[in-house]
């Protein structure tokens, strides 16, 4: 396994885009991590995490952190925001090996930060090729319409959908809008499904005034925010901690709440030789938000 790592590593500097900033170079016979990362999947859960990897990919390095992360975090769906470059992802999705499914919206020639998956079909079977939703209304979902894809587990079908909601303030009716679009979409076409919505969807659960999540949060019989106790929380468990606020966020309809085994923060950071500040520097500026479901045999 090391022998292969360090061949990865040589590619990725060897063909990396001048473009992209690389100011250190890694000791390859070193693990990139301090500690153990605070989450892990198992075998006996279906393990999922939604990770804006701002401006993939940061650096030439980029890659090779994440694909040692990935690796560490053994979770079986990954929705991603923000994916630039489809050569860095395919080159991403074939170093993580044949089992891995990956899945980028858009045109492979787009360099937007587009919606992705990984997917490990070791446990995951899926049903239908991804798709996007909601493709008339790109302006409120700021051009990223939500991408699908449905799969199977331990014999149960749940539907994910990834999104990336505009961000920055004064911006708050746009994603109302989109908040709203997207309840109106699970309630029409899912109303009996299993459906969990990750994604970065640039707003706080907490706010008082002017709450963007209305919609969800006053059905709360259908629908439940997972990391919610992650927002009220203190800050040091956050996914935006350059904010610092919590933004990214795993929403479950009601199907699937007594399925809840955990959700976190994943503080890579934390675990990370260098801490956030190489985090930052390599990976993204948002940290993944996971959450763990176990169903019965």
């Amino acid at each position: 396994m090391l022998n292969i790592k360090i061949i990865l590593l040589l590619l990725f500097l060897l063909f990396s885009s001048c473009s992209k900033e690389s100011n250190s170079i890694l000791d390859i016979n070193t693990s990139i991590f301090n500690s153990s990362i605070n989450f892990k999947g198992s075998s006996q859960t279906l393990d999922i995490i939604t990770w804006n990897i701002k401006n993939y990919p940061k650096n030439n390095l980029t890659n090779y952190y994440v694909n040692e992360i990935i690796d560490s975090l053994d979770v079986d769906i990954i929705a991603l925001q923000e994916i630039e470059d489809n050569d860095y992802f395919s080159d991403l999705s074939e170093s993580l090996g044949n089992d891995w499914y990956s899945y980028r919206s858009d045109s492979p020639s787009s360099d937007w930060g587009e919606l992705a998956f990984l997917i490990n079909t070791i446990e995951i079977d899926i049903i239908n090729n991804p798709y996007t939703i909601l493709n008339n209304h790109q302006y409120e979902f700021a051009y990223r319409p939500p991408a699908v894809i449905e799969c199977l587990y331990n014999n149960q079908s749940l539907i994910f959908i990834n999104v990336h909601f505009k961000c920055c303030y004064g911006h708050e009716n746009r994603r109302l809008a989109a908040s709203n679009l997207l309840y109106e979409y699970i309630n029409n076409n899912h109303q009996n499904d299993q459906v969990v919505v990750l994604g970065d969807f640039n707003d706080i659960l907490t706010d008082v005034e002017n709450n963007i999540f209305v919609p969800f949060l006053s059905d709360n019989n259908n629908f439940y925010f997972a990391d919610y106790q992650i927002a009220i929380s203190s800050n040091q468990n956050w996914s935006f901690p350059s904010w610092p606020s919590h933004i990214d966020h795993i929403l479950i309809t009601n199907e699937l709440i007594n399925n809840i085994v955990d959700t976190q923060t994943i503080l890579i950071d934390f675990s990370l030789n260098g801490s956030f500040t190489t985090y930052n520097n390599y990976i993204s500026d948002h940290r993944p938000v996971g959450i763990k479901l176990f169903f019965n045999p």
